[in-house]
């Protein structure tokens, strides 16, 4: 048989491919936009190319490679030149495609799925890399005829797990070492890894004659499955779709409400995990906010970047001792299974595996670790009797709060919205502070979180829609969901006034196709704020500044109170992020400047000194 591969090369003098026999060429786009074929050329420059191809070749004593190099005068591997790659495929005679990329768009490519489907009618299947983000849509991974491939827990190589969907396919991506050009190894992880085995486990059963077209495939896949493997990546996890088409809005029960928006109230002592996330940054910068009495942070056993970063004299420990896990009662768990390192993850598998077992609750915003939860209990045999509480909205919540209270919301509470021109920039401290302003001035503040550690921090209720979004119910239920919590927090509190607030940047910094209305702005939309408040960052333009706000006055009637300039700037170097913080000449000189252009007052959210400001601001905006 032969493997078609479409990627950055392949060195086929690597000592791991020697087994092989290796034809190809690239695919190069030039600058006015034409796709150059360069026969019998496709050297592997970058690496990626390589390392798949020597994950293949581990499942097969020998094989035939036909490689697909693809290369563009900037590097930008656009979906034109994936698509002409797959098409071209099909003309060469190969038995099996590997992509182990793909163009993460919301609009689907139309030519590229004709390219799929064309692969499919001649009985060639394409096992493509999905986004590590399942949330995410990847392209080809995406489409009905392709084979989208996750990354799970497994030991193994040849071990994999067919999901509901059969062409749903969770494989090992975890840390391992793979071939680069040069005669060199390195180490990687992802589902660019997972795909590179899958195809490899395939291919070796196809030279045993054990399937011979897609159907049979299918059905060998479905066959050799390991149910017991769970995914790193949520790409197992189910997302329902269905509409509840008719609303009858009975009895208000606030309190039927109360265990689904909210942790348990026997949550005393809590500990969280991991320490280096930004989610965990937060709860301990904010540790004041907190509901709970935060005990212990847990790291990771490989972090060596920790000492930066201040624990607030809240013990910091790498092992856990027996006597460790009487310090708390809960475990709050962030996003541990993104970690890269294997060493990592396994510690907090393992973490989670110890709490099971003593029945400590759980405080989850990653649908995955709950799933990965679940798993242990049920693969372990382990009679856990303690909560657990993930951040999210979906159907089944949907329904309650429906049948619990009105999705009428009459404006009658002054309300409050921070959005941002970008990242990074202090939003969800804002609305913090904010709040603790307010509150230290005896008005009673009610507070909509979009940050799951939101939670934690004296939220009424999250709606989590930012990174990794919990929130799986479809747009158009926005609108009705969000008013709900609104009353939910007008019957529990009776505020005086409501905030929320967005994550990111409420519109791109550069134009953008989208054919539906981005995500902050349903929100906002839907929240309908009275009065606004932006942070901004010391490079963005007035034009910029101008748009954001723009953008969400237009949809609703509103002004902006004042600004809260972020005295970090973030920049983006050799694929690095990197903030950058101001000299405290360079701020002040940026306040004034800023101040001054926008006309409106411009402050240091974190400078105690805006309290008597920031009241001002907000009693005279709504004494009008």
């Amino acid at each position: 048989m032969t493997i078609g591969i479409i990627d950055t090369g392949v060195d086929y003098t690597h000592q791991r491919l020697k087994m092989c026999t290796i034809n190809g060429i690239t695919l190069f786009k030039d600058s006015l936009g034409n796709i150059i074929t360069k026969n019998e050329d496709f050297s592997d420059h970058k690496g990626h190319g390589t390392g798949i191809a020597s994950i293949i070749k581990s499942h097969l004593e020998s094989c035939n490679l036909y490689v697909i190099k693809l290369d563009s005068h900037n590097s930008f591997i656009s979906e034109d030149l994936l698509t002409e790659a797959i098409f071209q495929m099909i003309n060469t005679n190969v038995n099996i495609i590997n992509i182990s990329m793909g163009i993460n768009s919301e609009i689907i490519p139309e030519k590229m799925q004709k390219a799929v489907n064309t692969c499919h009618e001649k009985g060639i299947p394409i096992f493509a890399a999905n986004y590590y983000d399942s949330t995410k849509q990847c392209f080809p991974a995406n489409f009905s005829n392709t084979f989208s491939i996750g990354t799970g827990y497994i030991k193994e190589k040849q071990k994999f797990k067919v999901l509901n969907n059969d062409f749903d396919i969770i494989a090992k991506g975890g840390f391992q070492r793979v071939a680069v050009p040069d005669h060199s190894f390195a180490f990687s992880v992802g589902t660019s890894l997972a795909t590179a085995h899958i195809t490899g486990i395939v291919c070796n059963a196809y030279t045993k004659n054990e399937w011979k077209t897609i159907p049979d495939l299918k059905k060998w896949l479905k066959e050799n499955s390991d149910e017991s493997i769970f995914s790193l990546t949520k790409h197992d996890t189910a997302v329902t779709r269905n509409l509840l088409s008719i609303r009858e809005y009975i009895k208000e029960d606030i309190q039927a409400l109360d265990s689904l928006l909210k942790p348990s109230e026997k949550i005393k002592k809590t500990a969280l995990f991991p320490f280096d996330e930004k989610e965990i940054q937060s709860i301990i910068e904010n540790k004041e906010h907190s509901e709970y009495e935060i005990s212990l942070i847990i790291d990771t056993p490989r972090n060596i970047i920790n000492k930066e970063k201040n624990t607030r004299d809240i013990p910091l420990k790498k092992k856990l001792e027996d006597d460790d896990f009487s310090l708390f009662d809960t475990l709050i768990t962030g996003y541990f299974n993104d970690l890269k390192d294997e060493v990592n993850t396994l510690f907090g598998l393992n973490l989670i595996r110890e709490c099971l077992l003593r029945n400590k609750n759980f405080i989850l915003w990653d649908h995955s670790v709950k799933d990965i939860i679940r798993t242990l209990i049920k693969n372990e045999n382990i009679d856990y009797k303690g909560d657990i509480f993930l951040t999210h909205i979906d159907n089944k919540i949907k329904k309650k709060i429906y049948a619990n209270i009105s999705c009428s919301f009459e404006a009658t509470i002054p309300s409050i919205c921070v959005i941002g021109t970008n990242s990074r920039q202090g939003k969800f401290t804002t609305q913090l502070k904010i709040k603790k302003i307010l509150e230290s001035n005896n008005y009673n503040v009610s507070f909509i979180s979009t940050e799951p550690q939101g939670a934690v921090l004296g939220a009424d209720s999250v709606f989590p829609f930012g990174h990794k979004s919990s929130v799986n119910i479809d747009a158009e239920e926005w609108y009705h969901v969000i008013n709900a919590l609104k009353n939910y927090s007008k019957q529990k509190k009776n505020p005086d006034i409501l905030i929320t607030g967005i994550q990111s940047g409420i519109i791109p910094k550069y134009p953008v196709y989208a054919n539906k209305l981005p995500e902050k702005l349903i929100y906002t939309n839907a929240f309908y704020p009275d009065a606004l408040i932006c942070t901004i960052s010391p490079d963005d333009t007035l034009d910029f500044i101008e748009r954001t706000t723009s953008a969400v006055k237009s949809y609703n009637f509103c002004e902006v109170l004042f600004y809260c300039l972020t005295p970090w700037v973030i920049k983006h170097e050799k694929g690095i992020t990197l903030k950058v913080k101001l000299s405290s000449e360079e701020y002040q000189g940026k306040l004034q400047f800023f101040s001054e252009k926008l006309n409106k007052p411009v402050i240091d959210i974190k400078d105690d000194n805006n309290s008597d400001l920031i009241i001002k601001q907000i009693q005279n905006y709504f004494k009008k």
